[in-house]
């Protein structure tokens, strides 16, 4: 097997490569004066599983074309298989037609991948949709559930509360706050644009200490609504966990005034504490 990494990335590949007594290469990108990108590979695919490791961050739309072009090279110079791992899937919000005539962004992204054998992402935002495989039949996805149970466990001693900062969120946090013997409580929301939510008012009980954990923090709205929620009910020790640190328009800045902020590292930050290779590696173990 074959760890192809792309830089920003790299960290979390030289791990996986180790564990698996895989090979290890790095994916070079240049840019030509047109802006159209040319891939390399300093390892031979012939006949090896080739994994393209990338965190589709940041520059959404360029690194997909960067993934689908590394994917190409490897088929190209005759891998055995093709599999992408992907720390951070975008567009799979809109995982439906909202709007009349608008895209149905998770759907159609799907389709470009079709150079691989196989789709590995770590917990990207499906909320309509329940699996991967309903989207495109070679893809799965893999949660860091675990992981940030793990981390609360060793991280906060005493007693605490899990919050939900929104519906979605749900599906991980009712899941680690049973993993923990916890309670939670799901806070409702109503979006009115990319940067302004409504939180509905809801009591949260004798809360002191909490810990909200949210799947991808972009601009922090969300966020900041239910931290807000959460001071005015009482809270002194608020802390934010999320999967997928995004952190737009400094929405960091804006979670940090009156919060601890807390990240897996599917995309770098400076709050990336949770390291997400465990899971990677056991996922590639399972490949056949």
């Amino acid at each position: 097997m074959i760890i192809a990494s792309f830089p920003e990335t790299a960290e979390i590949g030289k791990k996986v490569a180790l564990a698996l007594k895989a090979h290890y290469t790095t994916i070079d990108v240049k840019s030509f004066p047109d802006s159209e990108f040319h891939l390399k590979l300093h390892e031979n695919p012939n006949h090896n599983a080739v994994v393209i490791l990338n965190s589709l961050s940041g520059e959404p739309n360029r690194k997909i074309i960067e993934t689908i072009l590394a994917g190409g090279v490897a088929r190209d110079y005759h891998a055995k298989k093709v599999i992408l791992v992907a720390t951070y899937l975008p567009y799979m919000r809109q995982d439906k037609h909202f709007e009349k005539y608008d895209s149905f962004s998770a759907k159609h992204v799907m389709k470009l991948f079709d150079e691989f054998d196989k789709i590995i992402a770590i917990d990207p935002h499906l909320h309509r949709i329940h699996k991967m495989s309903e989207l495109y039949s070679k893809a799965e996805s893999i949660s860091t559930n675990g992981l940030i149970a793990d981390y609360i466990k060793k991280k906060f001693k005493g007693d605490f509360e899990i919050i939900g900062p929104d519906s979605e969120s749900r599906q991980w946090d009712a899941k680690i706050a049973k993993m923990l013997g916890k309670k939670v409580v799901i806070l409702d929301k109503t979006r009115l644009g990319d940067e302004e939510i409504v939180q509905k008012e809801k009591p949260l009980g004798n809360i002191k200490n909490a810990i909200m954990i949210d799947d991808i923090i972009s601009t922090g709205r969300t966020l900041a609504g239910a931290i807000e929620m959460a001071k005015n009910q009482g809270a002194k020790k608020i802390t934010c966990i999320g999967v997928h640190g995004v952190l737009v328009n400094g929405a960091d800045e804006l979670i940090t005034r009156n919060a601890s902020l807390v990240t897996t590292n599917t995309i770098f930050n400076k709050y990336a504490e949770i390291d997400v290779s465990p899971i990677i590696i056991e996922a590639l173990k399972k490949v056949k």
